[in-house]
């Protein structure tokens, strides 16, 4: 309508060129056109806006190819699960808080250690690296050992406190290898107050180059056990840093048949 009222009208100003009285348009004629052209603009303009806005979507909600990203914490902790029981081999930070700390953080520990144990599992090799940033940690990881070593796929080993402390809280990482494809998963501290921000790679490349980096981080690491085999050292270590950690049940019944 704008664009025929403007057709209409283009001709009034060149006929008032010849004319000595000019036509007039009437105001009650004039304003409407002018409301109704600033009505169609500010239309046009929304339309472009939402199409736009509605393009973003799209292109956010397609994943990248071989990128995961999750935004809670129990997106996470499934997912953590999913890739995780019913792998070939796992080499994982634990930077967590000790078992029983946190429930949510409870159930990946109980099924991962059920795979582990369980005499169909494809697992060949389990390796964690943990920290130890509170004594509430070592009874846990002195019952973990004794639970899992006679598996002989689990080996556990621990940061030393002095190469870790400068990092303050050095980023996680979960490598998983599981039907022959190879999965990394980067994220913070597990924080299971609901937020959390953590992302899934499936790239052979980067697993690659984040294995070798685990691998370094092994060899500097204190080894607690590697598979059935307790290294005396590392208990005296865990033992070190807590004296009352001797009394421990699992702890003695480690070291009886550590070397």
């Amino acid at each position: 309508m704008t664009g025929l009222f403007g057709l209409a009208t283009l001709p009034v100003p060149v006929i008032n060129l010849f004319r000595s009285q000019p036509i007039e348009l009437p105001l009650d004629l004039v304003v409407p056109y002018l409301f109704g052209t600033l009505a169609s603009f500010m239309a046009y303009v929304y339309g472009r806006m939402e199409q736009s806005i509605a393009q973003q979507q799209r292109i956010l909600r397609q994943p990248s190819q071989g990128i995961e990203v999750f935004h809670t914490s129990e997106e996470f902790l499934n997912k953590l699960i999913e890739i995780t029981v019913g792998a070939e081999r796992v080499s994982t930070l634990n930077l967590s808080p000790a078992r029983g700390e946190q429930p949510n953080l409870d159930v990946y520990f109980r099924q991962v250690h059920q795979s582990i144990k369980s005499r169909r599992s494809a697992l060949r090799s389990f390796r964690s690296i943990a920290s130890l940033d509170t004594n509430n940690k070592l009874p846990f990881l002195v019952a973990r050992t004794h639970e899992l070593a006679q598996t002989g796929r689990a080996s556990l080993a621990v940061f030393d406190q002095r190469s870790v402390s400068p990092l303050l809280h050095p980023l996680s990482m979960h490598i998983t290898v599981k039907d022959g494809q190879s999965a990394v998963f980067l994220f913070p501290p597990v924080d299971m107050t609901g937020a959390m921000d953590s992302v899934l790679i499936r790239n052979e490349a980067m697993a690659r180059v984040l294995q070798d980096y685990f691998n370094t981080l092994w060899q500097h690491s204190v080894r607690i056990n590697e598979g059935t085999r307790i290294y005396l050292s590392g208990l005296e270590y865990l033992a070190s840093m807590n004296a009352e950690l001797r009394n421990d049940p699992h702890y003695q019944a480690l070291k009886e048949i550590a070397r």
